[in-house]
């Protein structure tokens, strides 16, 4: 593998290694290596956020829709016994002020 970054340089006949042009053709390969990895980088990042946002608006809109019929389900027996969610609730007063009071 003569263009890998492992590879020793080239000496010509005087010693001295590779000529700057080919360290510079090097170099704007590397550095064009570096932008394509960070292009990509990027839209994998860019992907990712976008499929964990779209997750959490799913999980966010499960969320409010069971919290809706919860809601609906607790509105319907306070409206069918409300004696018994007065009890309830003044009991649940009563034992949350008692655990406060310590």
């Amino acid at each position: 593998m003569a263009n890998s970054p492992t590879s020793e340089p080239k000496m010509n006949d005087a010693g001295t290694s590779a000529s700057s042009s080919d360290l510079e053709a090097e170099v704007s390969r590397l550095r064009a290596d570096l932008s394509a990895l960070t292009k990509q980088l990027s839209s994998a990042g860019s992907h990712s956020y976008d499929a964990a946002r779209a997750a959490a608006q799913q999980g966010v809109d499960r969320l409010r829709s069971n919290a809706q019929v919860l809601e609906d389900q607790v509105v319907e027996r306070v409206h069918e016994k409300p004696l018994q969610a007065l009890a309830i609730a003044a009991a649940a007063g009563y034992f949350l002020a008692l655990l406060n009071r310590r």
